[in-house]
């Protein structure tokens, strides 16, 4: 019983067993070598197989078997069994035979059972190394399969045709056993009609014909491609064929891979492992059913063949396809997820529908983003159902992979039609792209769009017409986040995303040109750049916010941008200016287009000095005179005649008759310069770098200032090669080294990396959700989960964190708790990390609100200059830079910082905790001065409610509290410090050294120190009697002892006095900060405050529109009026309603309570404005 198990076991093993039982054909011991032989044909025939009906016997040659299969899948249902047995007509027959010699087909007619039904199969295993068939065993290599494919058929034609012919034998596998481990050769040879003798199938070669049939290799035969080249897997499960397309245009010359694989699924206790693979499916397991884990091991392993083969040009693929059959009848139960089983399933279409749908999402979560990378754009998966209503029966899985993180799943049923033939049938009601196609039918040739998604694969980026569903799967996520008290259940129930490609109105499109919706499929555009206007339903705005994005088409002369391309993206960038609406940009570009005229460039001839020897160099290029009558609007050239008569027109310009092929684009390319540039002034810009960004695409990236790079996508101004031959030398070895980001990130360029374009797009939404949804729109503010009430709990010790400070931190040990910062937990998102670390800066959110973040690094950073390739004797410089005082590099930052948040319309707060500016003569170069003016620029223009607060054991000194010191803004700037901060001109220990001299510390110990005192008054006694030198000499000896002695303590005391001057009360005492806000409580008292200032701010909006800049200049004036209008409303009183925040929002909410005021306003500009245009009437 033990044996039969076994036997089982390997029978319905996942792993390839059958090399290994061929190896064991001519074992020694004939008990075993029936067992696997007999384990062989179990295995081959599994669902085919009439059971109990393999005989073994010995024969002189060798071991022969006998066995009887069904041509349909038998499966495991008993009355198809005693169905098949009750038909004759239904029976075929299967022989094996091992020979040490000759190939024999004495079995096959010498009184075996078998009929003269045609479809019966023979197999010959030729084992051994020691015999006379031992020629045929050669190397194995396919070069060599030729030579072995004729003896074989020799072999047949010559003796025993006839009598596999007369036994209804149409096909003869053949197996040779080869030496040292080697895997065993199989060629299968087909009866021709046609030919009268049996002749090899290449596309059986490897494969044994029962099992060909489920691996539906018929088609893998492409009309217009080369014959299929078969490279085997390692582990032997994945049949490998590549093919590749025999069109000369070089566009079309694609190569594809199909992958195909019989999928038998283990039961629990045998034993066998897949290793790492294992390990990987292992973290799958919960939310997936058993079927899925199989189907997912099987990926992975042929994922794993797919990468060994990446760098190999013979075999690596553009497109390729995966397909698998599993041979197991499968149970509706079997199709749950482990986590999610129930004892009751539905057995109908639509719960098969659903259950195959979400276990082919589910598998594609896992290894979509790894498929897509490898160019895998589809999977099919065949199964079984085994079950009592409507879903029994043969079902298809046709996953398509989009992007890495998004695919479409197709659910098809095998149907027969009248003819018995059989072919796809959608079981969703949408219609998949396969419907009604025969099921044998072979594989498409790849059509213009899938061109274009190699095209873009190859260049490594999302092909421009997917981003919209990358912008769909990010949304999803971002609706699962959890930050907020906004579910996806309650707050979501629209789609995602509203999708409107935008074109020009007419097919010419130029400058000026207006822009139109459109409906159209992808890949129809005809210029390198293509846009759409999208509403995201977003958590900050469930019913819909609206961006436009513009994206390089990279399959379009790489993206470059020729003149109708730089007038598109014009009108986009306008368009965005126009509805102040966020415009992103997704940058994979060449840069400006490079061309030349073609037309010329057929036709051309060379005035050469001398016709026979060109090598003496030439005079002109010129135009045969009926060339010129044709082109002539292409060129700029002259006549020539020659002695002997003929005309020729020397070519002095060529303009050609394209446009697009120089300088035009470069014209081009300065105007949508200066239009992005507007842009980021006017509304929001974005620009991410999906793919490399050349020239142009380069300049844009930084014009547009708010930057996301992908981390395998360069930023250059020219490519590598360009360079290296400009130096005359191999300098530089990719585009990553010139502008990966590694020099983006670091100089400012890049704010943020990304590894993918899922991320990229996540980073995209999640900046966004910072963001009004237009110029001048409410802020996106969402109730978080994070308390606004909640103390600070992280408290700094001698230093503080400002990370910590911003959002908290986990405690070290193990199960710490987290320890909460200022702002709402997981909200805040740094960006410029790698450039200028002294200095943080971020978004993040306080209450919900949005808010921009600068604060201050205490610990010393390096800043690291990387060494130059192109000069020889350059080295890495690495500088130290201290933690508290704004470099340069980092003040630049701050500047910088300070202008995008007030372009995004962001509160601001600054927890200061600087010492000073750097003052060194390198940093005086760089720039430190330049920088600096800049921050007082940026926060004097700064039209948002900005807080400075010194955080606990922060510090703000000389000119850093300059900078940020609320007259910079008295209008919007808020000064405030934490009871133990510390702020004056100088540190104390500075101090003392200009305003508390030693003489002066000395006076001090004169005039404190009682020991000295007496001395002092004793050697002012002697000095007035003069009684004794000596005596005046050992006092003062004394006295200097004494002062010695006492001089550290009283540079402490002298420290301390300076300390003084720096505390908290002081800065209230002085009117130089507003409140003293303790560390606790800050996080709840800044929420109350910048609640109130926004609410204040956006009605001081309207008043100051409804009035005119001329009636109300300032924002000042606006809180004023406003001031009046809240206390009218209240009645006679002394302010403390105007400070009761809760009775100022009850108020500005009813907005009946100035109605009347703004349209007051309103009237009076209207009446100020017509007077005007009078008395403008009357001085004309």
């Amino acid at each position: 019983m033990a044996i039969n198990e076994r036997m089982e076991d390997l029978v319905c093993a996942p792993l390839a067993v059958e090399d290994a039982l061929v190896a064991l054909f001519d074992h020694s011991d004939p008990t075993l070598q029936r067992r696997v032989v007999e384990t062989y044909i179990r295995r081959l025939y599994e669902h085919y197989l009439v059971r109990g009906s393999v005989r073994i016997q010995w024969h002189r040659s060798g071991l022969i078997a006998l066995w009887e299969f069904s041509e349909e899948h038998i499966g495991q249902s008993a009355t198809l069994l005693k169905q098949h047995v009750k038909d004759p007509r239904g029976r075929r027959w299967g022989v094996m035979e091992t020979s040490h010699y000759r190939a024999g087909a004495g079995s096959v007619s010498d009184g075996n059972p078998i009929n003269s039904n045609h479809g019966n199969i023979l197999h010959i295993a030729l084992v051994g190394i020691s015999n006379q068939m031992s020629t045929l065993q050669d190397s194995g290599d396919e070069d060599q399969a030729q030579e072995r494919i004729n003896k074989l058929s020799k072999i047949l034609k010559e003796t025993i045709t006839s009598h596999l012919n007369g036994a209804g034998v149409r096909v003869v596998s053949c197996i040779i056993q080869r030496d040292e481990g080697r895997p065993p050769m199989r060629h299968s040879f087909k009866w021709s009609f046609d030919k009268l003798y049996y002749e090899e199938d290449p596309m059986l070669r490897h494969v044994e014909p029962p099992l060909s049939t489920f691996l539906e290799l018929d088609k893998v035969h492409l009309e217009g491609y080369s014959d299929a080249k078969y490279t085997p897997s390692r582990d032997r499960q994945w049949h490998i064929y590549t093919l590749v397309n025999n069109s000369r245009d070089p566009r079309s010359n694609d190569q594809r891979m199909f992958l195909r694989t019989i999928v038998r699924q283990p039961s629990v206790t045998n034993g066998f492992s897949f290793g790492n693979i294992d390990n990987e499916v292992c973290r799958a397991q919960a939310s997936s059913s058993l079927i899925s884990n199989s189907i997912l091991r099987s990926l992975m392993a042929a994922l794993e063949e797919v990468e060994l083969h990446a760098h190999n040009e013979a075999v690596r693929s553009g497109h390729s396809h995966m397909y698998m059959c599993i041979l197991r009848e499968q149970r509706l139960f079997d199709l749950i997820p482990v986590s999610r089983r129930t004892d009751e399933v539905g057995q109908d279409e639509e719960t098969a529908c659903t259950l195959l749908k979400h276990m082919a999402t589910n598998i594609h979560e896992h290894v979509g983003v790894r498929m897509h990378r490898l160019s895998v754009c589809q999977w099919e998966v065949k199964l079984w159902l085994d079950c009592d209503g409507q879903a029994s029966g043969a079902w298809r899985v046709v996953v398509t992979i989009v992007t890495g993180h998004s695919c479409t799943v197709d659910i098809y049923r095998e149907v027969e039609d009248s003819n018995s033939k059989l072919f796809y049938r959608s079981a969703t009601p949408a219609a998949g792209p396969l419907h009604g196609i025969p099921l044998h039918e072979p594989y498409k040739p790849l059509d213009a769009l899938d061109q274009k998604l190699n095209t873009a694969r190859k260049n490594e980026t999302t092909y421009c017409y997917d981003f919209p569903l990358v912008f769909e799967k990010a949304l999803k996520e971002s609706w699962k986040s959890g930050i907020s008290h906004v579910a996806e259940a309650n707050g979501h129930n629209q789609r995602y995303a509203q999708v409107t490609e935008l074109m020009f109105a007419d097919s010419t499109g130029s400058w000026g040109t207006p822009l139109v919706p459109v409906e159209r499929p992808p890949g129809m555009n005809d210029i390198g750049t293509v846009a759409w206007k999208m509403k995201l339903s977003t958590p900050e705005f469930p019913d819909g916010r609206e961006i436009i994005v513009v994206a390089n088409d990279v399959t379009f002369k790489a993206g470059s941008f020729g003149p109708r391309e730089d007038a598109f993206f014009d009108a986009v960038t306008n368009l965005a200016c126009e509805r102040k609406i966020p415009l992103i940009y997704l940058a994979a570009t060449s840069g400006a287009r490079l061309g030349v005229a073609d037309e010329i460039k057929a036709c051309f001839h060379v005035g050469w000095s001398d016709d026979e020897i060109p090598e003496r160099g030439f005079h002109y290029i010129y135009l045969m005179d009926q060339d010129y009558s044709r082109l002539r609007s292409s060129v700029i050239a002259h006549e020539l005649k020659l002695e002997s008569g003929e005309t020729r027109w020397v070519v002095d310009t060529i303009v050609g008759k394209e446009d697009g092929l120089g300088c035009e684009n470069l014209h081009g390319s300065g105007a949508i310069a200066s239009a992005y540039s507007k842009a980021y002034r006017e509304t929001f810009t974005l620009t991410f770098v999906t793919g490399k960004a050349v020239g142009i695409g380069a300049y844009l990236a930084r014009i547009g200032m708010r930057c996301i790079q992908r981390l395998d996508q360069p930023i250059i101004l020219t490519g590598f090669s360009p360079l290296n031959k400009l130096l005359g030398r191999e300098v530089y070895s990719s585009q990553l080294q010139l502008g990966g980001p590694k020099i983006m990130a670091a100089n400012g360029v890049a704010h943020l990396t990304v590894s993918d374009d899922l991320e990229g797009v996540s980073a995209i939404l999640k900046w966004l959700s910072y963001v009004p949804p237009y110029v001048g729109g409410p802020l996106p503010i969402l109730k978080p989960l994070d308390p606004p009430e909640r103390p600070v709990t992280y408290f700094p010790q001698n230093s503080c964190d400002a990370r910590a400070a911003i959002c908290g931190l986990q405690e070290d040990t193990q199960g710490g708790k987290w320890l909460g910062g200022m702002f709402d937990r997981e909200s805040f998102v740094e960006t410029l990390g790698g450039w200028a670390k002294t200095v943080i800066t971020g978004r993040a959110k306080l209450g919900g609100i949005p808010v921009g973040v600068i604060a201050v690094e205490t610990e010393t950073m390096m800043q690291v200059t990387p060494a130059d390739p192109g000069q020889l004797d350059s080295a890495e410089r690495v500088v130290p830079q201290a933690g508290q005082v704004w470099f340069p590099d980092s003040a630049a930052k701050t500047a910088q910082a300070l202008l995008d948040f007030n372009h995004e319309e962001l509160p601001l707060f600054i927890l200061a905790n600087w010492r000073g500016f750097s003052g060194g003569q390198r940093d005086l170069f760089e720039g430190i001065l330049q920088a600096g003016s800049m921050i007082v620029e940026n926060l004097r223009t700064y039209k948002q409610p900005a807080f400075v607060y010194i955080p606990k054991a922060g510090e703000l000194r000389g000119g850093a509290w300059v900078v940020v010191d609320s007259k910079v803004n008295p209008e919007h700037i808020e000064m405030y410090a934490e009871r133990s901060a510390k702020g004056n001109v100088l540190e104390p220990k500075a101090l003392i050294e200009i305003k508390f001299k030693p003489n002066e510390v000395e006076e001090s110990m004169l005039r404190l120190d009682p020991q000295l005192a007496r001395l002092n008054a004793r050697l002012l006694q002697e000095i007035k009697t003069g009684t004794s030198e000596t005596e005046s000499i050992r006092i003062r000896s004394m006295m200097a002892a004494r002062t010695k002695q006492l001089m550290p303590i009283y540079t402490q005391v002298a420290t301390w006095f300076a300390e003084l001057h720096d505390t908290t009360s002081r800065m209230i005492a002085k009117g130089v900060i507003s409140k003293v806000v303790d560390w606790e409580e800050s996080r709840a008292f800044f929420f109350r405050r910048l609640r109130r200032r926004v609410a204040e701010d956006s009605l001081a909006k309207q008043v100051r529109e409804a009035a005119g800049e001329q009636m109300m200049p300032t924002h000042g004036l606006a809180l004023e009026r406003i001031k009046e209008w809240h206390m009218a409303s209240q009645g006679q009183g002394d302010g403390d309603n105007w400070n009761d925040d809760e009775a100022f929002f009850a108020w500005k909410d009813d907005c009946s309570n100035y109605d009347k005021y703004l349209e007051e306003l309103k009237a009076a500009r209207v009446s100020r404005l017509l007077s005007q245009l009078a008395e403008s009437s009357d001085v004309k």
